[in-house]
């Protein structure tokens, strides 16, 4: 599918931070574009649909509306992961709903029964039918991979694995143990009346949007902000920055420190960073002293997105007796900055409708942003030559400050 906006047009969003605009409004509204995106970026790359410490028992299972493909993603006999269609081979019917744990799965509509690892079992009245093949009926599995406990999936199955493009980040989070951290509740999405690009992570709105609710917790003057992380590899749609403190052990609650446990391999320097990890398309991790947040995001239309949050912990916080206190006074500290966000992104979506929406200029702060717009646009140039049949060709230099 070619772009429906020449792919000339991004080549003002990128290059030097100084020098570049933001992405059309039209990215952000055109039901055409946003068809053309999906396709571009969204169907040729590795999506995060959840995490596999939340499912640790055989016949365990959560669910997940992936760009209106049905997902069910179940532990098997063997402790692996399989993710299939959660839709029944008879009727299409969705088969489950939420998460639980099961073992096997019973379509409502006609009791077609399928096994955890997506086998038909049972077909009422076609079970002994010569002419019915129960043995070749199967749900379809989705390519997947886990990196670091996290369950990703591609629909496009000649894309290489992701531990190929993951595996500098994983050496970089090596002493969080992001593998062995459980999450503190489960998963749980929401619905966000923006474009999911609105939700490109920086630091710039910090001081100002969250300048009563954030701010006084933790210190985000400019700076404290190192927009050089480690961590950074744009190219590979992983960007980031550090917010860097003076002291050890800082947290963004009302008593300012940590409340739980600092991660026992975490060197001093690291005990003095909050590290924000984008994985593009739909992930974002934050990297704290006691804790890893995480954030993810999927499209529902031009328009509309869902968006889910939590956090991550080792085994002995999560058994403190005082942690589901504790946790909890930390989410309502908290609370704030989320609402905050919540209003800006969808405040921005409707201005992206007006007739003077501008293509806007980047403070310095926001050099992430045009990395991931980068990112996004070699992704369109992509696919617009894929369907021209030609080669893509870059327009500029990667984004510096």
């Amino acid at each position: 599918m070619r772009s429906p906006i020449p792919v000339e047009e991004f080549d003002a969003s990128c290059g030097d931070v100084n020098e570049v605009v933001s992405l059309p409004p039209a990215t952000f509204t055109s039901q055409e574009f946003y068809d053309f995106e999906v396709d571009a970026v969204f169907g040729h790359e590795w999506l995060c649909i959840g995490r596999a410490t939340d499912i640790p028992k055989k016949g365990d299972y959560f669910t997940v509306d992936a760009l209106g493909e049905q997902l069910l993603v179940v532990r098997q006999a063997d402790g692996t992961i399989r993710v299939q269609s959660n839709v029944c081979r008879h009727r299409a019917m969705k088969l489950v709903e939420g998460n639980g744990n099961a073992r096997r799965f019973k379509c409502d509509y006609h009791s077609w029964v399928y096994g955890l690892d997506g086998e038909l079992q049972s077909a009422p009245d076609l079970n002994d039918n010569p002419c019915f093949v129960k043995s070749s009926i199967k749900l379809p599995e989705i390519r997947s991979e886990i990196w670091e406990n996290f369950v990703f999936i591609t629909f496009d199955p000649d894309i290489p694995p992701l531990a190929d493009r993951l595996s500098t980040l994983s050496s970089y989070l090596t002493n969080w143990g992001l593998s062995e951290l459980k999450s503190a509740s489960p998963l749980s999405f929401f619905p966000v009346n923006c474009n999911w690009k609105i939700f490109g992570d920086e630091c710039y709105h910090c001081a100002h949007l969250h300048s009563k609710s954030w701010c006084p917790m933790y210190d985000t003057a400019s700076e404290r902000i190192d927009y050089d992380s480690l961590a950074n590899e744009p190219e590979k749609g992983i960007i980031a920055y550090d917010l860097v403190s003076l002291e050890k052990d800082l947290s963004p609650t009302r008593t300012g420190k940590n409340l739980q446990p600092v991660l026992p391999n975490l060197t001093d320097d690291q005990r003095r960073r909050l590290v924000y990890v984008t994985v593009a398309p739909n992930l974002l991790l934050i990297a704290m002293p006691d804790k890893v947040k995480y954030f993810m995001w999927l499209p529902t239309s031009p328009t509309t997105s869902v968006f889910a949050a939590t956090w991550l912990y080792p085994d002995t916080t999560l058994a403190k007796p005082s942690f589901e206190e504790e946790w909890q006074m930390e989410v309502e500290d908290l609370k704030e900055v989320m609402v905050e966000d919540v209003y800006a992104w969808e405040s921005v979506q409707k201005g992206m409708f007006s007739r003077n929406a501008p293509r806007g200029r980047y403070a310095p702060s926001e050099v992430v942003l045009v990395r991931l717009n980068e990112w996004l646009i070699g992704k369109y140039r992509t696919a617009d030559a894929r369907a021209r049949g030609i080669e893509a060709v870059a327009a500029t230099e990667p984004a510096g400050v």
